[in-house]
């Protein structure tokens, strides 16, 4: 058991004594990289925890082919709430970005210790919450932002945020999946990059986006700059 898991933000509250059993219970599963994992068939019946690796979750548009990326899980994640919470399948696509490795139980089991867990059940409802601003931000930024804007908070959020959310969880992802990230192409988001790192806001090293002049990025995401300190 890793201190990941302990940590997630589904267990918040929850003893320590109460964790330990649940994750004993668990049904531990590898999946490798670049590689559909769980299936709307298997969220339909089991809930998943993520405990080592990324997983993307997307949705496609079945006439344009077009990918949007809902959201990357991360070590301590867990998926699919909507099927935990309803009982529904849910149409959603889940790819792993790396080698994966996931815990799981039976819906079922997962609805008994809701009911018999008042911290778990608390915990739950904070983390859907959270996740219900992030998509709810996700939905407004295509509604009524543009690429670049959109394409700059991103790396805002991940990269130079205080703190950073996520650290880590674009690491290495190719410029296609930035784009779906925000609702965009490659070709597009390609442009953008290359335009940021011609005027010094970012660059790129061993992999990873770094951000060099944090103010001048958020005043391109449409941020006000006292909210990020500029760079020394």
């Amino acid at each position: 058991m890793t201190s990941t898991m302990l940590d997630s933000p589904l267990f918040a509250g929850v003893p320590e004594q109460t964790v330990e059993r649940m994750l004993a219970a668990m049904t531990r599963i590898r999946w490798s990289g670049s590689s559909p994992a769980m299936t709307t068939a298997d969220t339909s019946e089991r809930f998943y925890l993520l405990e080592q690796g990324r997983v993307k979750i997307s949705r496609a548009s079945r006439d344009s082919g077009r990918v949007l990326s809902l959201e990357i899980l991360a070590p301590g994640d867990g998926f699919d709430l909507v099927a935990l919470l309803d009982g529904q399948p849910h149409d959603a696509q889940c790819e792993a970005l790396e080698s994966v490795v996931t815990l799981s139980a039976p819906l079922g089991v997962w609805h008994e210790w809701l009911e018999t867990q008042p911290a778990l059940r608390r915990a739950l409802l904070r983390h859907v919450a959270a996740r219900l601003r992030v998509l709810e931000d996700l939905a407004t930024d295509l509604a009524l932002e543009d690429t670049q804007t959109r394409l700059a908070r991103l790396l805002l959020t991940h990269l130079a945020g205080e703190p950073v959310q996520r650290p880590g969880l674009l690491r290495g992802l190719p410029q296609e999946e930035l784009a779906h990230l925000i609702g965009s192409v490659r070709v597009v988001v390609t442009r953008i990059l290359q335009s940021f790192r011609r005027e010094g806001l970012i660059r790129h090293d061993a992999g990873q986006w770094i951000v060099e002049d944090i103010r001048r990025l958020a005043e391109r995401a449409g941020i006000l700059p006292h909210d990020h300190h500029p760079t020394d």
